[in-house]
């Protein structure tokens, strides 16, 4: 159970819709974003689920966005068959086009759809991955039980998101400013971390979820969790 202080420094909830991400300007506005201070965090994402090694091929990311974790995944493993999803047409048409620019257009296939109805088969994807998405689900309970749908036997999810510790917001507002961040780049970054979960209320979530038995776990770095879940056979 959280401390009282973890309690206290983590400040309430102030949560993001995936709608306010559609706009074809901030979608541009994201993209630049991500390819300027993200690329640390995706290739460290890809490390992790190269080391699970999974069983097959077929590959869904969930909250692609602009499809960055997507190409990422696609470089380091060229016999890996990806999918990214997400609710915003405007943020997957730089995904095609960023994937376009990489030939991986035969690789990676974007599709618009919400996080809670996959429209994909049961037990059809050996990895199901989403980066910085959790904390924009309306439903994360229904999204959840999409996963362990679509996840085939043995197979292996993995989900990284902010860890909501609001009393550092100042703190990282100056390190944004330090690494380069504009004013609307360092504001959409405070607000993310303010929309995210505490690792307590993303336990909470879970033990009432299809992924009951999924780890919780702390990732170092700046404000990082991780869900770490397995199917069984």
């Amino acid at each position: 159970m959280e401390s009282f202080m973890m309690k206290f420094i983590s400040g309430k909830r102030i949560p993001l819709s995936e709608e306010s991400f559609d706009d074809a300007d901030f979608a541009r506005f994201y993209d630049e974003h991500a390819r300027r201070f993200m690329r640390p965090v995706y290739r460290r994402f890809v490390a992790k689920v190269n080391g699970i090694k999974p069983a097959g091929k077929q590959v869904l990311d969930i909250g692609t966005g602009s499809g960055r974790l997507a190409i990422e995944l696609a470089k380091a493993n060229p016999d890996w068959q990806i999918t990214g999803i997400d609710v915003s047409e405007n943020m997957l048409k730089i995904a095609r086009e960023d994937a376009a620019q990489f030939v991986f257009s035969d690789r990676i296939d974007f599709r618009q759809a919400p996080a809670k109805a996959l429209p994909f088969p049961d037990e059809h994807f050996a990895l199901v991955t989403s980066n910085a998405s959790l904390h924009l689900w309306e439903d994360p309970l229904k999204v959840f039980k999409e996963i362990a749908r679509v996840t085939a036997p043995g197979g292996y999810c993995f989900i990284r998101d902010n860890l909501r510790l609001t009393v550092l917001c100042p703190l990282l507002n100056l390190i944004g400013g330090a690494m380069g961040m504009n004013t609307s780049q360092r504001r959409l970054w405070m607000q993310a971390i303010r929309s995210s979960y505490t690792i307590g209320e993303v336990k909470a979530i879970l033990r009432n979820s299809a992924l009951k038995d999924a780890r919780v776990i702390y990732i170092p770095g700046i404000l990082f969790l991780g869900i770490e879940w397995r199917k069984s056979y």
